[in-house]
């Protein structure tokens, strides 16, 4: 059994997410710059490893601070970016779209300072 949490621990976390929340902001930049390079070149595998490698990094830290529905997304994206990597015409022509609608979906979370970590509005279609 774990031991009870300190009563300012609710306090803390959401401290915690408002100063994860605030330091995302450039985030959405940095997968749009991916997408602009991925809507010129689609099969570049340079531009497809670091998409890969940002959505790792989100994936994960957006889970520790409770942003659940970003760290989801950003690992179904994962995933589906790997088979990119691996089949040059699989999606080809979407791939620049679909990382363009996950920017979407992380200006909605990062950009609200109201929004509550699971508030992205995440479309589920990006992942799919």
């Amino acid at each position: 059994m774990s031991p009870p949490l300190p009563p300012d621990a609710d306090a803390t976390l959401r401290v915690l997410r408002e100063r994860y929340r605030t330091a995302s902001v450039g985030t959405p930049a940095r997968f749009e710059t991916i997408a602009c390079r991925l809507a010129g070149t689609p099969q570049s595998l340079e531009a497809l490893a670091e998409l890969q490698r940002e959505l790792h990094r989100v994936r994960g830290t957006a889970g520790s601070y409770g942003f659940m529905d970003v760290s989801e997304l950003a690992g179904v994206l994962e995933a589906r970016v790997a088979r990119w990597s691996a089949d040059p015409v699989l999606d080809r022509e979407a791939r620049a779209a679909v990382i363009e609608e996950f920017v979407v979906a992380l200006r909605r979370c990062f950009e609200r300072p109201d929004a509550p970590p699971d508030a992205a509005g995440a479309s589920r279609s990006a992942g799919e």
